[in-house]
């Protein structure tokens, strides 16, 4: 589902139906906007990093890895790199689980027959949603690898500090910049990748979240999903 998530249509009729509770819901429905657009920004920059050693700046990958390997790095340009990797790719997993729970705010608020109460996540809300397209569309993200990992991933960064990151290189498979070493959590095991594939996991958790949003319109509004591609009017 590629269609536009109109998140100006929600606001005006959460006024209209829930005037006692709209200022939150809309408050909500404001954050998951500019939350996006703040993905975008940390996604570029994770993913630009080590963009002075690509194929096309360094084709044969020596000056990276001797960089790596502690020959060459003593302006620390490898170093900073890593940095700005690891940091905005913290950023990216910590905004797209936050917007699934903030999502699932929003669905307790407007859709779900009896909201719930209390300390709750998504997996709650998802649920006390009735039987349904979203319902479904939602599970799927939530049973996802890669909702798993950034949910695993989050618990490590937050509770424990274990995630490590590294520049790396390969020359087997050309895979050169930020890597992930595999991690453990709750008994469950979870690989080494590359920053590259962290971050397209959190793009398609952002694009299984649109379009959420998009089945909750229809649910809420019945409207029919409009046809550009993103989310719409993030402003009040």
């Amino acid at each position: 589902m590629s269609d536009a998530w109109n998140l100006e249509a929600l606001r005006a009729q959460a006024k209209i139906r829930q005037p006692d509770t709209s200022k939150r819901l809309i408050q909500i429905i404001n954050s998951l906007g500019r939350s996006r657009d703040i993905f975008e920004y940390h996604k570029c920059l994770a993913r630009d990093a080590f963009t002075a050693f690509n194929a096309e700046n360094d084709p044969d990958g020596i000056k990276f890895a001797q960089r790596i390997f502690g020959c060459e790095d003593d302006d620390g340009v490898v170093h900073k790199a890593g940095l700005i990797s690891e940091a905005n790719l913290i950023a990216c997993v910590a905004i797209t689980r936050n917007s699934y729970d903030s999502f699932g705010q929003l669905l307790n608020g407007l859709v779900v027959p009896v909201p719930l109460t209390g300390n709750f996540y998504i997996h709650n809300v998802k649920d006390a949603l009735p039987a349904g397209e979203l319902k479904d569309r939602l599970n799927d993200a939530l049973t996802s690898e890669w909702f798993g990992y950034t949910h695993a991933f989050m618990n490590m960064v937050k509770h424990h500090q274990l995630i490590v990151h590294n520049a790396s290189i390969s020359f087997i498979d050309e895979n050169r910049g930020g890597k992930v070493e595999g991690f453990r959590h709750k008994e469950k095991d979870y690989p080494a990748c590359w920053v590259r594939e962290a971050l397209e996991g959190t793009v398609e958790l952002q694009n299984s979240l649109r379009a959420c949003g998009v089945l909750l319109n229809r649910m809420y509004l019945g409207e029919n999903p409009a046809k550009p591609i993103g989310i719409s009017s993030t402003n009040e």
